[in-house]
């Protein structure tokens, strides 16, 4: 639930729900405003759905939004991190924080050891572990990798990856914790973890980090306080690492980060076993990892393509919205990231918002604009998208973006949860953006918002999704929609 939080002044830190449809700021009211300025009844914040906007009530001093003093009676949309200035008193509007564990991000030791931009990450070597070594035991082995494997191979995206590869590492070598970093524009970056318990923050041994990314090895300290190599420092001494294996993510010679195993307990230090078993481990996710952002960079130059040709098509039309497909497109995104859909789901949904008018294409002059034809072009879209491999995914979102939960629209009359969720979103997506189109105004003007969100409120759930539109409206409050 949002809030109203006081930043500054007698009443700081004070935070405000807001449960209400309609609360008063001011000295009288709901929430107190104790400033000079201030009147009884200053300003007012009410919502619609689950939209807030902020209204001025007439004030002598005036009620300012992020520094804009707004007229009399003029409403403003909040997003999440407004800052409404009452007098000298600062209100921020925001969502309350997540409880999350404190420690989740680990941090590099501080001072001399910091590796932040001055890691240097060399290719003239190969990851390797010691000679002489005895072998593992193949059987535990096979289980971990077939696990590795298997997680791999089922990931999309970077993130969630790292996070099956940390959370098998840390059960295959029986560490404290599990961290991975990547290559971030020449940065190490924690991108997952995973540890037994939850503790406090951890330090990570930018010393040992840095030795295993200079010689392209994988590591094992099997206790740093008595190793001469690492004992001096000063993340070791007082953070009381005792082993840590630190394996480079290794593939076709490019570095794209490290796996950090961490164990504090003298009755779990790490065996060459153990090395073995994080490097290959190491080495798999770096594959991995390479072949996702190899595919990231098709997905990014495929969609760079389409949206240069429907810009092309959309200026060369008489009757197109310009830019009409990349906005449908963004806030199909923003809804997306609103319902947590992971990448998976998301991407396939972002690309039909930008091709769901694609049907336009070619279509004879006219042909497309009478109404017995009104859905025509969502088939004819479909179809052209079933004739392209590998896009045979975005025809269903294409050809239901017209369809209507109560079976009024679209070509096929599909009724409630037939339609499938990327057509349901793109409908809400592509609704939002005629209809603030229709309306003249500029893109950002609250009012207009407004307007168009009653509308569409107005026809939930019976002809949209109620859990799609609540995500636009969760996007619009947290400043996720680039045109708003």
């Amino acid at each position: 639930m949002p809030q109203l939080r006081i930043k500054n002044g007698p009443a700081q830190g004070k935070v405000y729900p807001l449960s209400a449809e309609l609360v008063h700021l001011g000295r009288e009211g709901e929430v107190q405003v104790l400033d000079t300025a201030a009147s009884r009844t200053h300003a007012e914040v009410f919502a619609v759905g689950d939209m807030f906007f902020v209204r001025d009530l007439g004030s002598r001093n005036g009620t300012y939004l992020n520094d804009e003093r707004l007229k009399e009676k003029e409403e403003a949309l909040l997003r999440v991190g407004d800052l409404v200035r009452i007098g000298s008193t600062l209100i921020v509007f925001e969502e309350p924080a997540p409880k999350r564990a404190t420690a989740e991000v680990p941090q590099f030791s501080s001072g001399e050891e910091d590796i932040g931009a001055t890691v240097e990450l060399s290719l003239d070597a190969q990851t390797q572990v010691s000679e002489g070594e005895e072998p593992a035991e193949a059987s535990v082995h096979y289980a971990v990798l077939y696990d590795v494997a298997k997680a791999m191979s089922a990931a999309f995206d970077l993130k969630s990856m790292m996070q099956k590869v940390c959370d098998i590492a840390l059960a295959a070598v029986r560490a404290d914790a599990a961290y991975v970093f990547t290559r971030e524009s020449g940065k190490l970056v924690p991108v997952a973890h995973a540890r037994r318990v939850e503790r406090g923050e951890l330090t990570i041994s930018s010393t040992i980090v840095r030795r295993a990314l200079q010689h392209r090895r994988a590591l094992l300290v099997s206790d740093a306080l008595s190793d001469s190599r690492f004992s001096a420092a000063s993340s070791v001494v007082a953070r009381g690492i005792r082993a840590v294996i630190c394996a480079p993510l290794l593939a076709h010679k490019h570095l794209e980060g490290v796996l950090y195993l961490h164990s504090g307990s003298l009755d779990r230090l790490f065996t060459d076993e153990h090395l073995r078993l994080a490097t290959a481990i190491a080495l798999q996710a770096a594959v991995a990892c390479e072949a996702i952002r190899a595919r990231e960079e098709s997905r990014l130059t495929l969609v760079s393509v389409f949206r240069t040709l429907i810009s092309a098509h959309e200026r060369a039309s008489p009757h197109a919205n310009a830019g009409h497909g990349e906005r449908v497109q963004a806030c199909a995104r923003a809804i997306c990231e609103a319902m947590n859909l992971p990448p998976a789901d998301a991407h396939p949904v972002e690309l039909a918002a930008l091709l769901h008018e694609i049907g336009f294409f070619g279509a004879p002059e006219g042909a497309l604009s009478r109404e017995e034809n009104r859905y025509e072009h969502a088939t004819l879209g479909a179809g052209m998208l079933r004739k392209i491999d590998g896009l045979e995914e975005l025809a269903p979102a294409v050809e239901g973006h017209l369809e209507r939960l109560d079976g009024s629209g679209g070509p096929q009359h599909l009724i409630g949860h037939q339609i499938p969720r990327a057509a349901r979103i793109v409908a809400v997506a592509n609704e939002f953006d005629q209809r603030l189109s229709a309306l003249g105004k500029a893109p950002h003007d609250a009012s207009a918002i407004k307007r168009v969100l009653e509308g569409l409120n107005s026809e939930v759930p019976a002809k949209f999704d109620p859990e799609v539109f609540s995500a636009l409206v969760v996007a619009l409050r947290g400043g996720k929609l680039a045109q708003v």
